[in-house]
């Protein structure tokens, strides 16, 4: 087992480790009623026994959402919060310092859930000691590959990532992602910077996991569950949320350098170098017109942004 005795990531304790005794689900979402409904139904089909709540965090500018899960009420599980924060991070961190569970199990407004996926993610998380998140698969819908694009992640096998080296082979997707609460609130919570409303609009979940892993802590990833993903994008969205990404990566990767954490901006880099880098290198080379240069401006225009930016050294969350 690993060592998690620095000061802001102590080890859990044994009992933890064994049993929980509440698990809460939580779902961040922003004037999306008709999405965010369905998730929540079925992240609620659960067997009789399972001992959890759902929270749902709204951040909508209208009643809308707050109105069509009015029916979801009456179940004990369900629990409704209306936000007048901005942004996932913020969101999360609500929901976070809301929740009632030891683990915190959290999936986007635009998923399907398989039965009983909230306790069976806790369960999974638990079976790492060492692991502060675990992450399982994130299936794309049906669609036109013609037409455009569902984010997805696919492990194929379950596997520990240990090390910020481990994790150049890929990193879950926040849309499945169980996490241990006390780790989230003693590392100050999300960095309110990352995540779809910050300002650096996404790559939340892989800004946390890295903070795990230069804290001592592991990740997990687990090819026994999977939900389903309902976000197709055109490409052309697709051209403006990469663009989005590769900006929040950059931020990712010029935080542990502000730290003076430097192997943390192995996975990063890792990432930058195969596929923002090379892709456009290897079409000049087969004398192809270079694509995907928006990619490496998004990065460095990130980068810079980052090294601008003072971060807690303790907590590794940019200043606010």
């Amino acid at each position: 087992m690993q060592d998690h005795s620095t000061p802001f990531a102590p080890k859990a304790p044994a009992s933890k480790l064994a049993a929980v005794s509440k698990v809460s689900g939580i779902v961040c979402t922003r004037n999306r009623p008709g999405p965010v409904a369905h998730a929540v139904r079925s992240l609620l089909n659960a067997e009789d026994a399972d001992d959890f709540e759902l929270l749902v965090v709204d951040q909508s500018d209208d009643e809308g959402t707050e109105k069509i899960l009015e029916p979801f009420r009456s179940n004990p599980r369900f629990r409704y919060h209306r936000s007048s924060t901005r942004g996932k991070g913020k969101a999360l961190n609500e929901g976070f310092r809301m929740a009632k569970g030891d683990v915190v199990v959290c999936t986007d407004d635009d998923c399907e859930a398989p039965r009983s996926w909230i306790v069976s993610m806790a369960r999974e998380l638990l079976s790492q000691p060492g692991a502060a998140i675990a992450f399982c698969n994130v299936v794309a819908v049906p669609h036109d590959p013609a037409s455009g694009y569902v984010p997805a992640y696919d492990a194929e096998d379950g596997r520990s990532v240990d090390s910020v080296l481990d994790a150049c082979a890929g990193l879950g997707l926040g849309a499945a992602m169980a996490v241990r609460r006390d780790f989230v609130l003693t590392m100050g919570g999300f960095d309110e910077s990352f995540g779809p409303g910050g300002r650096f609009p996404s790559a939340d979940e892989w800004d946390l996991a890295i903070r795990a892993l230069l804290s001592g802590w592991s990740v997990y990833e687990t090819s026994k569950l999977s939900v389903l993903h309902d976000g197709f994008r055109s490409f052309e969205e697709g051209r403006v949320h990469a663009r989005r990404d590769w900006l929040a990566i950059g931020a990712v990767c010029a935080k542990p350098i502000r730290a003076g954490r430097f192997r943390g901006a192995i996975v990063p880099a890792w990432f930058f170098a195969q596929r923002a880098v090379w892709p456009p290198i290897a079409d000049v080379l087969s004398l192809r017109r270079p694509k995907g240069l928006g990619r490496i401006t998004a990065f460095v225009k990130g980068f810079a942004q980052g090294l601008r930016t003072s971060v807690d050294r303790d907590t590794l969350r940019y200043a606010k």
